[in-house]
């Protein structure tokens, strides 16, 4: 008769444990099938602030109008453009010539036009960016003379504000720091003074100041 609660017992608690195990997996199942919910909205947060840093580097680029750009394009390609087509046609060209016989030129000759012509081209690229109009109502000259000592001035009186600015944040720096060592000195003084001044004198001195301040 006492082995039969023994047994009920047992049963009772192995199935106990088999509803623990049972519980115990779902739950593990549960966070193995949230987990990957997880991982996959943070690649989507990564996306989001990829194309925020896009968008804040992106507004630079706006500071010059499309119709200021295309007119800078344009222009290069004029005064740049065509030096360096001819730099890039003048050994052919003269080859053409001299194998006609119409006439000949000296190889030293035609490398020095070829070089100048490649000179033009790289100068053309600053000229035809400065000559523009950078007003997008005034279209500007076809040579662009007045536009390039218009936009050269400007460009002249922005470095010397940009000098102006550093020279002036250098010398509040300079400021700044020199009050610095100076409190530091003045700090490294007093400590020291403490230092060698006996105790009956700082004692005097401290009551001296207490009635002072009283």
């Amino acid at each position: 008769m006492a082995s039969k609660p023994d047994g009920n017992n047992t049963n009772s608690k192995s199935g106990f444990g088999l509803d623990l195990a049972d519980a115990s997996a779902s739950e593990n199942k549960k966070k193995a099938k949230s987990a990957p919910k997880l991982s996959a909205k943070a690649p989507k947060s990564k996306k989001k602030q990829k194309k925020a840093k896009g968008k804040k580097r992106a507004d630079p680029s706006a500071v010059i109008p499309k119709v200021v750009s295309n007119r800078m394009i344009r222009r290069v390609g004029i005064f740049s453009g065509i030096p360096t087509l001819l730099a890039f046609l003048t050994i052919p060209a003269s080859y053409f010539v001299t194998e006609q016989g119409w006439a000949e030129f000296p190889g030293t000759l035609v490398l020095f036009a070829s070089i100048t012509f490649l000179i033009l081209g790289l100068v053309g690229v600053s000229y035809g960016i400065i000559s523009a109009s950078w007003d997008e109502e005034i279209k500007g000259s076809p040579l662009g003379i007045s536009e390039f000592r218009l936009n050269l001035g400007r460009i002249q009186d922005r470095r010397r504000v940009q000098k102006a600015e550093r020279q002036r944040l250098k010398e509040e720096q300079a400021k700044t720091e020199g009050k610095a060592k100076t409190e530091g000195k003045a700090k490294a003084k007093q400590a020291s003074a403490k230092a060698e001044t006996p105790p009956s004198t700082t004692e005097a001195t401290e009551s001296q100041e207490e009635s002072a301040n009283s």
